[in-house]
This record gives structure tokens, C-alpha cells and sequence, in this order.
């Protein structure tokens, strides 16, 4: 089966700044947070996997021409802005946790689990904190 996926288009440019990638039920609330941020003239784009098992081919070399990537799921994850957490200690959500093995790209992760939709507002707050992530204050 495997043979027969063929690699998800890229939603936005096929490279930029930041990769969003997702699956499952995140795909709209990405996207609108995608759309908000690249009428702001942000080079933001979205990747949304249909199959995780087995992974169509392709993935790699997509992940490999954005500058920073990022998964955003309904699920648990560390945060780095709590305050026992760091590089060392963090846990990462299961899609996060499953390309940065997968592909050895560094794959962030934000995500949240309060049994309600996701908001594309919260997403674009997270894209953005990515974005400035290393950039002098």
C-alpha cells in the first residue's frame, strides 16, 4: 500500500519559513491559521497527513525545504514556558515524536487537550511564537 500514497500537497508554497503539519481532524483549523498568517505576508505553509501507517513517500524531502517545522495536534505535550520543563526533560507529542525519528528533522510540537476544537487564533499565536523563536527581542 505504501507504493500506491502519493505525497499530500503542500498547502501555501512548497517551501518558506515554517511547515505546519497535522492529520486527522486539525486539517481546517491549520489551514485558516495558515491563510490568516500568509495574507500578513508570513511564508507559512501546511502539510496534512492522511495515512501515519504507512507514510507516503516524500515527507522527507518536504520537511527538508521549510526552515523550521512544527506539528500542531489534539493531544498532550510539554511546553518549554512551564517551568520544570526543558530541552532535556520535554515530551513531545506523538506526531512530533514519530518524523523527528522518522525523519531526523527538528520537529517542534505545540498541541492541546482540553476536550474542546482547537482555534485557528491559537494556532496563529503558536506559529508565531515559532517564527520568533532565536530572534533578538
Amino acid at each position: 500500500m505504501q507504493k500506491t500514497l502519493k505525497t499530500p500537497p503542500v498547502h501555501g508554497d512548497p517551501a518558506g519559513d515554517l511547515l505546519v503539519v497535522g492529520w486527522g481532524s486539525t486539517k481546517g483549523v491549520i489551514e485558516e491559521a495558515v491563510d490568516r498568517m500568509r495574507a500578513e505576508g508570513m511564508k507559512v505553509s501546511s502539510l496534512h497527513l492522511r495515512f501515519i501507517q504507512p507514510m507516503p513517500s516524500g515527507i522527507r524531502e518536504v520537511l527538508k525545504r521549510f526552515g523550521k517545522v512544527m506539528t500542531v495536534e489534539s493531544n498532550w505535550s510539554d511546553r518549554l514556558e512551564d517551568e520544570l520543563i526543558d530541552e532535556d526533560n520535554r515530551r513531545y507529542s506523538a506526531l512530533a515524536l514519530m518524523l523527528r525519528s522518522r525523519f531526523l528533522v527538528d520537529i517542534d510540537c505545540w498541541s492541546q487537550a482540553r476536550g474542546q476544537p482547537i482555534k485557528p487564533g491559537d494556532v496563529v499565536r503558536a506559529m508565531r511564537a515559532k517564527l520568533n523563536e532565536g530572534r533578538p527581542s
